[in-house]
């Protein structure tokens, strides 16, 4: 009985094993190395519970900080851009479509109006051959 469940399971058990493609989500986090801690330790190397640092951690530079802002900045700038231009495809492929439902709404409604009917009617069997024969 314990066999029976055991193969039961093993398929499904197999779906976990392949791992996923591309870089992992540890891989794709960005680098968080903010320096050295300014926190003071004891003789071991421990941190001193309670204690304040003497100092604050270093900061980064003005020219760094402007310089990432700019890069920021034109990354947005040109993800803007790429949506305005989606949007821009998009619209006016809503607008082909709407064309082309009109025109077949309007091809409907010639093929299917009263007068063609009628006129269909009157043709004989002679005439449907002529026409599918195409003299």
């Amino acid at each position: 009985m314990l066999a029976g469940m055991l193969g039961l399971t093993a398929p499904l058990a197999a779906c976990n094993i392949i791992p996923p493609e591309g870089p992992s989500l540890l891989a794709q986090r960005p680098d968080r190395n903010f320096g050295p801690s300014a926190q003071r330790l004891d003789k071991d190397g421990y941190p001193l519970l309670g204690a304040f640092p003497n100092q604050a951690a270093p900061q980064l530079d003005s020219a760094a900080v402007a310089s990432d802002r700019q890069s920021l900045l034109a990354s947005g700038r040109a993800q803007n851009a790429e949506v305005r231009s989606a949007a821009a495809e998009y619209q006016q492929s809503v607008a082909q479509a709407k064309k082309i439902r009109a025109q077949h709404e309007a091809n409907v409604t010639e093929l299917t109006s009263i007068e063609v009917q009628q006129n269909a009617a009157r043709k004989t069997n002679d005439d449907v051959l002529r026409q599918i024969e195409g003299r």
